[in-house]
């Protein structure tokens, strides 16, 4: 006959009502904790163990109800007897299971359809992981293989063992919705069962909710704080994605799975919120870190993962968000994070593509580099977007919004704003420390943003250094010395807005300066590249960084001008190594596809390809001033220096600068530098006599260049 155990009075004083409710709890646990242990001596052997155990755990006479003298000096056969009657005894109870573990338990059970040997499963892992003591209790059995846990499991909870394997079977629902997985290559007893870190404490602990009780791994995102105009720069990829995550929750459409990859802080993760916050989706996120503020696991967010989809899958208009998923698409990673690094690699992978496959909930995975991302896993989403650094006009946008109370100029504003690699979120981050420190001076305010923004961007290893853009008032395009009608061939651009142009001519003589003066006259940014930039040691990076470039040309609608082209144009009949004639084929396939305005300079026009050469449309040559235009020239560096001459020093002077051969703009800048630093930039005689000397230090080749083609 079952007989019940009561509680027994504390004979201090009167227990409250709460006070035995907590007895109650306490006392359902212990029970169930001498049944299965019970269970374990009587039917796997564990009596006849313990018996010849000359050292057991503390634990185990308390749960068998024994003195700890009854173990003592006793023959084998005796302590047997007594432990066998004992254990028997103890199994035959009526157990009142009560208290926050198994009401959530029960939670758990409605939403996800547990069986009773899952739950009990569950159950038997949880007491486990939430004492330490009562799981050493089975270190009794030693080493259990996998193929003896089961039986062992078993008879511990009274079932079958195929019943056992059923539940643990790949396809089941524990393995499906990650609540419980085995360490298949553990084998002691209290390290089999692999359970979501501080899942146990969440049970054992009053919860409102089933959606508090996984609260430590999925969380409702948070509130977007982005409006969907802040992301009209990809307006058609925003509206296909908004198309597509409307029908897919409308009719539950499994499967669905959304990469989005890109630069940290460009706004992937806000695009996502903003975006079902306008189709009124509930958002839920995969944690990082617990509530304690530990970081999960790769293993554990993967897990929470699949945790998610099962608890989310009954609901309607729903997403999930699973954001920093960098490291967890790598096959060699998988293997570790999922716990089966004794597993191949193929059946990592199929782990995998069933996650992306079958999945109930909509995923939106988020993750700043896919360099090392499987192309296995990549060709299983169904969309894939790519969300770069804003364009040029975006970034300045977002510069005059984020900094409209901030006293800063519209010139500063304008300068930071060509930075390239200038994502959003590091502007609101300087924003918000500039906030913190409280400046009000203008020029401290533009120092202390410019700084912030630069060591971000520094250890981000970008550019970090702000140019002043040239703007039209210091620059005079008549002061080029070409044969080519330049006036006529900017106002074609500015119809055509398409254009391939080679600027060649020996150092300083105003190639790059005409490229980003045409770049203001048409109204476009201006992406200047340099070899420096593109050329990469890794075999076929350089020629992914020229594709990059003229994409970010095209999606930024701007002049892309390469400097130093020849390190890319040599002559492919001179190529020493492979590499070199791909570069070349990646630069004139990308030429070919371009529809903007690409210029190219080059200081080395011999020894170009000649089939490069004839892919552009102008091949202007710019060489070395004009007498007429190196005086003008030095009256718009020096001004009233030179008008304040007289007309006899004038002419004088005149005459030195037209006898000084190959100056070139370049020079007087150079010049303006010097004199400057030595506060002489009044004295017109020292700079004249400065740009002789700077000339004799060239060593002029006497070889000419090309002269000027172009096709009307």
């Amino acid at each position: 006959m079952a007989k019940q155990h009561s509680l027994t009075p504390n004979t201090s004083s009167t227990p409250s009502a709460i006070d035995n409710i907590h007895l109650a709890d306490d006392l359902c646990i212990r029970q169930l904790k001498q049944v299965w242990f019970c269970r374990s001596l009587l039917f796997c052997n564990g009596a006849r163990r313990l018996a010849k155990e000359r050292f057991h755990q503390d634990e185990i006479p308390d749960l068998l109800e024994l003195d700890e003298n009854q173990f003592e000096d006793k023959k084998p056969s005796t302590l047997f007897k007594t432990i066998k009657k004992q254990a028997k005894q103890l199994i035959d109870i009526t157990i009142i299971r009560q208290g926050p573990l198994f009401t959530n338990l029960n939670q758990i059970n409605h939403h996800f359809g547990l069986s009773e040997i899952e739950t009990n499963i569950i159950l038997f892992a949880t007491l486990i992981e939430l004492d330490s003591a009562y799981g050493n209790c089975y270190d009794l059995y030693g080493s259990l293989s996998n193929r003896d846990f089961y039986p062992f499991l078993a008879n511990v909870l009274n079932v079958t063992s195929k019943q056992i394997t059923d539940v643990f079977n790949k396809e089941g629902l524990l393995n499906q919705s990650g609540l419980l997985k085995l360490h298949t290559s553990s084998r002691e007893v209290d390290q089999k069962f692999d359970l979501l870190k501080s899942f146990c404490n969440a049970l054992d602990t009053p919860q409102q909710t089933i959606e508090s009780l996984f609260s430590d791994f999925i969380m409702t995102a948070p509130e977007a704080i982005l409006e969907p105009q802040h992301f009209k720069h990809i307006e058609k990829d925003y509206s296909r994605l908004s198309k597509y995550i409307q029908v897919v929750c409308k009719d539950k459409i499994k499967g669905a799975n959304i990469l989005i990859y890109g630069p940290p802080g460009t706004g992937k993760t806000q695009w996502v919120r903003t975006l079902v916050k306008e189709l009124k989706i509930k958002l839920y996120e995969i944690s990082v870190e617990d509530t304690e503020g530990d970081i999960l696991s790769g293993k554990e967010r993967v897990t929470a993962c699949q945790l998610a989809q099962k608890l989310l899958e009954k609901g309607k208009h729903q997403a999930l968000l699973f954001d920093e998923i960098e490291d967890l698409f790598q096959t060699d990673m998988f293997s570790q994070l999922i716990g089966n690094s004794n597993r191949s690699s193929h059946t990592n992978k199929g782990w995998i593509n069933l996650l992306l496959e079958n999945n109930a909930v909509p995923t939106f995975w988020i993750s700043n580099d896919i360099t090392n991302m499987d192309k296995a896993f990549l060709r299983r989403f169904d969309l894939v977007f790519e969300l770069s650094v804003p364009p040029h006009s975006v970034r300045k946008r977002m510069l005059i919004e984020s900094l409209k109370k901030t006293n800063v100029s519209d010139k500063w504003i304008d300068r930071i704003s060509h930075l390239e690699h200038l994502p959003p979120a590091i502007i609101n981050r300087a924003t918000r420390v500039n906030e913190i420190i409280g400046e009000s001076n203008a020029n401290l305010i533009e120092e202390h943003l410019e700084k912030i923004i630069s060591n971000t961007l520094k250890a981000m290893g970008h550019q970090h250094q702000a140019i002043n853009p040239v703007t039209s008032s210091f620059y005079d395009p008549s002061l080029i010395n070409t044969k080519a009608p330049l006036d006529k061939i900017s106002k074609g651009l500015k119809n055509s807005r398409t254009g391939r142009l080679c600027f060649y001519g020996p150092p300083g003589t105003g190639k790059s300066a005409y490229a980003r003066y045409l770049a203001e006259y048409l109204e476009i940014p201006l992406i200047a590249k340099r070899a420096s930039d593109i050329i990469d040691c890794y075999l076929g990076n350089t020629e992914k960084n020229i594709a990059n470039i003229f994409e970010q040309a095209t999606k930024e609608k701007g002049l892309l001008l390469l400097d130093e082209a020849d390190s890319f144009l040599r002559d492919r009949k001179n190529s020493q190594h492979s590499w070199e004639t791909t570069q070349v084929n990646e630069l004139l396939v990308q030429m070919e596809n371009f529809e903007g305005i690409f210029i190219c300079s080059t200081n080395l026009m011999n020894d170009l390809d000649a089939a490069a050469l004839r892919r552009f449309d102008f091949k202007l040559e710019f060489t070395y001033l004009k007498s007429e235009q190196a005086w003008s020239l030095l009256k718009g560096f020096l001004g009233d220096a030179v008008n304040n001459l007289s007309s006899n020093k004038k002419s004088k002077i005149k005459k030195q600068l037209a006898a000084i051969q190959l100056l070139t703009p370049g020079d007087f800048a150079t010049i303006k530098r010097k004199l400057t630093l030595l506060d002489e930039l009044d004295n017109v005689e020292l700079f004249v006599k400065e740009l002789q000397q700077e000339v004799n230090f060239k060593n002029e080749n006497s070889s000419r260049a090309i002269g000027f083609s172009a096709e009307f």
